[in-house]
């Protein structure tokens, strides 16, 4: 069993999780597949759809409308 870095960039503090988290949270849809409860499933989902884009699985403007509505869900979430 694997990982997954879901923050390839951040050098001082990356986040990483296994392949089966990653599965789970990825999977979670209540209330919506972009209502996310933490933090790990938010970033899970996130890059989820930067690998569906980067693999050619969605096209931009379908990549570019979910990834707005995870980000925005989420910024709310914590207003």
């Amino acid at each position: 069993m694997g990982t997954i870095r879901l923050t390839p960039h951040a050098l001082g503090h990356p986040v990483d999780v296994s392949e089966d988290v990653y599965q789970d949270l990825v999977k979670r849809t209540e209330s919506g597949w972009s209502q996310c409860q933490t933090t790990e499933e938010w970033l899970c989902k996130l890059h989820y759809l930067r690998e569906g884009l980067r693999s050619g699985k969605i096209d931009e403007s379908g990549f570019l409308e979910r990834e707005k509505q995870l980000v925005l869900n989420w910024w709310n979430k914590g207003s």
